[in-house]
């Protein structure tokens, strides 16, 4: 081994010898050929490193013996994708004497039976997935050496990192809630929740910035669930005794179920939901008029007059009937959400949150909606949580794949001819090349003599 060092080490000296000969040696092409140079490097000391290693398992026929292992078969390759470039090397296929096989260096390099990239090249194309598609992701990371299939396989085998935190005291927080809509390749849409936790907003120049923020996402699991997973992450970072905490959404039946999982919780609807329900309860009235009752609308929310908003109301109905449906459904929704909408004007901390939108344009719906895909069940319900936490580590391949029974020699029973007296086909004890394949007279004679 030591000889094999010192010959690459020799190469690689002409190599940078030979670069600096020549004319133009700007940092930029410096940079592209060092890195092929030490990368091819690497790569030969790697490969006859593992190749000696397995030549000297082979020559021990004694410990072999003592371990069951008989030869298989001689020089198998086996290529891996590396941050240095695709190392490829050959190995010997052994028999135990369990009845299955192995490749004994494969474990010695760190290699599972699956595996076919490095699991640093695993993780970087998992996390440039979270942000282009698999198949942008494999030409960044290895340069498209390796499929979208296996960019799916890697984020399927990987887990979000719980992030490590001291636990602290604080007197408000801001919970957001909102959804994105993805489509899968059945054709349907589905939802994928996302709730995002923070201690208010800050200001940097115009603008606003949430300050310790941290998200929550599942797929495919209950709202009780989810909630239930959301005040565990809350209850592991703050101590929330006396902190009261604010909710913000659109609303919807499965964001308000939060109000009975968070304590002393107020529920504050999102303001582009209220701004955009008041719009539409106008939208087809002639503009000074419908610009009048939109800020009557306003001013009954923000003062909490009920009576007043169901006044302007019949008053919308009385002079558009036509209408009624747009009117009535609008309104409905205001009045559902009323104390969520006046509570602005009451409380001056409701107003230091609600960022759903940007949220679920940030986290979620930049990768997964954002551009015509359909996405799978299985692989949403192991990436929508990476994409929530941001980081994530990758399980061993072995670990994915489903349990399997060591490889054995297989009985092939006779095939046995109805009425042969039990004799075995002409077929399972010879086989005559020109009875098969292109039909031709010699095919056609001897399928008669068959028969």
């Amino acid at each position: 081994m030591n000889k094999i060092i010192a010959v690459e080490i020799e190469k690689l000296k002409r190599e940078i010898e030979k670069f600096f000969e020549k004319e133009e040696i700007s940092l930029d092409k410096a940079e592209i050929y060092f890195t092929q140079q030490i990368g091819e490097t690497v790569r030969n000391l790697l490969t006859a490193c593992y190749e000696q290693k397995d030549a000297e398992l082979l020559a021990n026929k004694a410990h072999r013996k003592e371990v069951g292992l008989v030869v298989e078969r001689r020089k198998e390759t086996r290529q891996v994708v590396t941050q240095l470039g695709v190392v490829s090397y050959r190995r010997t296929y052994y028999a135990r004497r369990d009845g299955g096989y192995c490749y004994p260096i494969d474990r010695v390099v760190g290699l599972e039976s699956y595996q076919r990239v490095s699991s640093s090249v695993g993780l970087q194309l998992v996390e440039t997935a979270c942000e282009m598609s698999y198949a942008k992701a494999s030409r960044v990371v290895t340069g498209g050496l390796v499929t979208k299939q296996t960019v799916m396989r890697k984020i399927r085998q990987a887990t979000p990192i719980t992030e490590t935190v001291l636990r602290k005291k604080v007197p408000v927080l801001h919970v957001d809630a909102d959804e994105d809509h993805v489509k899968l390749q059945t054709g349907d849409s589905r939802i994928v929740p996302l709730v995002s936790v923070y201690e208010g907003i800050e200001r940097k120049g115009t603008r606003g910035i949430c300050k310790n923020v941290f998200h929550c996402s599942e797929f495919g699991i209950k709202t009780e669930d989810l909630w239930e997973k959301v005040l565990d992450e809350i209850e592991r970072r703050y101590d929330i005794s006396e902190t009261t905490i604010y909710l913000h959404g659109d609303g919807a039946p499965w964001i308000k179920a939060g109000m009975e999982w968070l304590p002393n919780c107020k529920f504050v609807l999102d303001r582009y939901h209220a701004n955009k329900a008041l719009k539409h309860a106008v939208s087809g009235i002639e503009r000074k008029s419908g610009c009048q009752y939109e800020y009557l609308l306003r001013q009954a929310l923000s003062k909490g007059d009920r009576n007043s908003f169901n006044r302007i109301r019949n008053t919308l109905l009385s002079r558009w009937p036509e209408r009624e449906k747009i009117i009535v459904e609008a309104t409905d929704y205001l009045l559902s959400n009323f104390d969520a909408i006046h509570i602005y004007n009451i409380d001056s901390e409701a107003q230091k949150g609600g960022a759903t939108e940007p949220h679920v344009s940030h986290v979620l719906s930049s990768r997964l909606s954002s551009r015509p895909m359909g996405w799978s069940a299985a692989t949403l319900k192991k990436f929508v949580p990476i994409l929530a936490v941001g980081n994530c580590s990758l399980q061993s391949e072995e670990s994915t794949q489903p349990n399997k029974e060591p490889e054995k020699v297989k009985h092939i029973p006779k095939k046995i001819i109805p009425g042969s007296l039990g004799l075995p086909h002409p077929d399972m004890i010879a086989s005559l090349p020109a009875k098969n394949g292109k039909i031709t007279p010699l095919r056609r004679f001897l399928n008669m003599i068959c028969r």
